[in-house]
């Protein structure tokens, strides 16, 4: 009888580890689903701030046509001493939300894969223009300015 008894004990034991690594196992599932959800909300909100809003467009349009004339203002904003004109402080915008996207990534609390999924080209084209580089180390954009350093490097 006694026997019996232990070996039932040893059973409920086992059982009882089991289930609790199970529940562990669950939890994990559900927290790391729950994450992702979190992230993959996150990263619709910067689409529609940055892709549904007219705000970052014009700077957009004119950083990806160097032949236009609102490149050489922009050019020519960035070397001029004083408060930002127009197209300045369309670009402060856009550095400013690029600054928080490229902070977010950094901090974990968006995924890399997802930001360059989405945003890596306009990062790119914005730090691969010499005036616009040197302005975003001038102006101590500290997140960016990582970024600046790696262009740097190549050329």
């Amino acid at each position: 009888m006694l026997a019996w008894s232990q070996f039932v004990r040893d059973w409920a034991t086992a059982l009882t580890f089991v289930a609790a690594l199970l529940a562990g196992f669950f939890g994990l599932f559900r927290y790391l689903r729950s994450e992702r959800m979190r992230q993959t909300e996150q990263v619709r909100e910067l689409y529609a701030m940055f892709f549904d809003n007219s705000r970052y467009r014009r700077i957009r349009f004119v950083l990806a046509n160097p032949d236009t004339p609102e490149f050489a203002t922009l050019r020519t904003e960035l070397e001029t001493p004083g408060m930002p004109r127009e197209l300045e402080g369309e670009l402060i915008d856009l550095l400013n939300f690029f600054e928080f996207v490229t902070g977010l990534t950094r901090r974990g609390l968006v995924a890399r894969k997802d930001i360059d999924w989405m945003f890596a080209n306009f990062i790119d084209r914005t730090v691969g223009v010499d005036f616009v580089r040197a302005y975003i180390l001038r102006q101590q954009f500290d997140e960016l300015a990582v970024l600046c350093s790696k262009v740097e490097r190549r050329k």
